[in-house]
């Protein structure tokens, strides 16, 4: 019997050691990871750029404070084996639900992705509604920025692209075809209504041109958020049209004057969430036939823009775009990333562009430093949705 206890005790005992050690392992392995790469896992594409290295800018009480919250904000993106944790996590979601959709992610139809963030249920549902308030607002800020604009000469345009779903409701998983009210208003069917019943503010709505565009070609990219070049052709041609009886001797934006060819790719924003990669069959490169001459692009490094002006992500995104040839009319757009496919177009008929990332952006400074004869707002719908127009007011303080 103590013969027996005692190898049952030793046996314990070294358990007991090997948990220990495990246990030890696991804590020390993402400093190893840091100090020697271990973890070889492709990084997750989570849209964003990760916190930097701290720096103790302020040896003070409100440096020290901020040096540590950044020190917190660079651990949180940085420890070791995090890269292979996030994969773990999508995959385990993946088999152990059998749908592929991961946080803000939907699996559609047929090899569709859709994005559902912004309550993008509630909103392409109807169920999410404006109130006469907020129409109010959104009226007062648009009126606001076109009077200002006006009174120096320049016209206004509010372009609003809408969401991928908008315009391929058919892909969307089943249960979300079958639950789609019939007679369904969205908020961006509410607010073009109300717009024009009560003002006489522009706005572009994008839908029509869009849905008849998709019956020659795909219009947005199955596995991404955003449209196509095609799609983004088609919304730079309704801008070009829309400004043409009130801007003189602007260049029509022509298909025909492209040649444009499908182009395979691989992965999308969407897919790359899920750490898939699948073919994008909707892919389309446009290239001019002469006599047109390519836009040139240039970064811009000098501007400031009132909303996130440190965002070291937007840097990148502010950009100069010039067509070579003699085109009479200069313009600034204010735009998010949908926008990113007009700096090949518009560059064909304008002369000067400025694009600046920031869709809530109106920033009279930039406008006045260079002269244009258009100003553009161009917002996504699912922005336009959730965005807080008494917010870009206050920024504003226009008159």
């Amino acid at each position: 019997m103590n013969s027996t206890s005692n190898n049952s005790t030793r046996r314990q005992a070294w358990a007991d050691w090997l948990v220990i050690l495990i246990f030890i392992g696991m804590i020390w392995l993402p400093t190893a990871d840091h100090f020697f790469h271990l973890d070889w896992s492709e990084p997750a594409d989570e849209n964003r750029l990760m916190a930097p290295k701290p720096r103790l800018t302020q040896r003070n009480i409100q440096g020290i404070q901020s040096y540590l919250a950044a020190t917190d904000a660079y651990f949180s993106d940085h420890f070791g084996f995090r890269r292979r944790l996030i994969r773990w996590c999508q995959q385990w979601k993946q088999r152990l639900y059998q749908n592929k959709s991961v946080n803000l992610v939907i699996t559609g139809q047929e090899g569709w992705y859709f994005i559902c963030e912004r309550q993008m249920i509630d909103h392409y549902l109807g169920l999410a509604k404006f109130t006469p308030q907020q129409l109010q607002s959104w009226q007062r800020l648009l009126e606001k920025r076109r009077d200002w604009l006006a009174a120096r000469g320049i016209k206004y345009l509010f372009v609003i692209p809408p969401d991928k779903h908008e315009i391929y409701p058919e892909y969307l998983p089943a249960w979300l075809v079958n639950a789609t009210p019939p007679n369904r208003q969205t908020k961006l069917d509410q607010f073009v209504e109300y717009m024009k019943a009560h003002s006489t503010v522009e706005i572009l709505d994008l839908r029509p041109a869009l849905m008849a565009g998709k019956r020659f070609a795909p219009t947005y990219l199955k596995n991404d958020t955003h449209w196509n070049l095609y799609g983004g052709f088609l919304g730079a041609q309704e801008v070009v049209k829309a400004l043409s009886p009130e801007v003189p001797d602007l260049p029509p934006l022509r298909l025909d004057d492209f040649v444009w060819t499908n182009a395979a790719a691989t992965g999308g924003d969407l897919t790359s969430v899920l750490d898939l990669h699948p073919p994008e069959k909707n892919n389309y490169v446009f290239t001019p036939k002469p006599p047109l001459v390519a836009p040139q692009t240039w970064v811009l490094t000098n501007i400031v823009r009132n909303w996130n002006p440190r965002d070291a992500a937007k840097v990148n995104r502010l950009v100069l775009n010039r067509n070579p040839l003699d085109k009479p009319v200069d313009l600034v757009v204010f735009n998010d990333s949908f926008a990113k496919a007009w700096w090949q177009f518009f560059g064909y008929s304008f002369h000067r562009i400025v694009f600046v990332w920031e869709d809530k952006e109106f920033n009279t400074r930039i406008i006045t430093e260079n002269h244009p004869q258009v100003v553009i707002n161009e917002m996504l719908e699912r922005m336009f949705n959730t965005e807080d127009p008494n917010e870009m007011m206050a920024k504003e303080a226009l008159p």
